[in-house]
């Protein structure tokens, strides 16, 4: 049976304004949405002014994750979880490897730690650390919301961060494990070798 013009119309009307209202929402609204038809797919870089709803299945939103640098933010609601971006370490030299890529690594969470990682030489070119500090929401660091409601996860993310992307957490982690590889072996090791031929 075929849908009349004004059938079509009310169809449409009913789906735009179920998107309203699955987008009218803040985080720190007394109540969220419940009637969520559709949720999202997790969102590893999520970047500018957005919103997303995840199921609360899903173990990436159940560990707040996220490829930028983000940590634990005081915040005086207990039912919502704040976090803030950290930025982007980068080499004072602007150097690049040899396929071209530039020095981009990922902030160490503590403050005493991120000190520390800026005292280090780049290890690219030996060149001095600096860190680039997020200030993509008014000056402010990017800063996230999670809240779990129910079956669901809701995230906010305000501000757009300013900085390129940091390394991963699992390519810091590989980058640093061939580092302490290299100085506990010497260059002709066999271990060593393997370690670079699996990198």
């Amino acid at each position: 049976m075929l849908k009349s013009a004004d059938d079509v119309v009310m169809e449409q009307e009913d789906s735009a304004s179920r998107h309203r209202e699955m987008t009218s929402w803040d985080i720190n609204d007394l109540k969220l949405p419940q009637d969520v038809r559709q949720i999202d797919w997790f969102q590893e870089w999520p970047d500018s002014y957005v919103k997303h709803i995840y199921s609360s299945e899903d173990k990436n939103a159940q560990r707040h994750h996220s490829s930028w640098a983000m940590r634990n933010t005081n915040n005086h609601n207990s039912r919502i979880l704040k976090k803030s971006c950290l930025g982007v370490v980068v080499c004072g030299n602007d150097c690049s490897t040899l396929d071209g890529r530039k020095i981009y690594l990922r902030p160490a969470i503590c403050d005493k730690a991120r000190q520390k990682q800026q005292r280090k030489c780049c290890p690219n070119c030996s060149g001095p650390l600096q860190l680039l500090s997020c200030r993509g929401h008014g000056g402010y660091p990017v800063t996230n919301f999670w809240r779990h409601e129910g079956q669901f996860i809701f995230f906010q993310s305000k501000g757009a961060h300013d900085h390129p992307r940091p390394e991963t957490k699992l390519e810091a982690e590989a980058r640093r494990s061939i580092q302490k590889a290299q100085t506990a072996f010497p260059p002709s090791s066999p271990r060593l070798k393997r370690i670079r031929e699996i990198e």
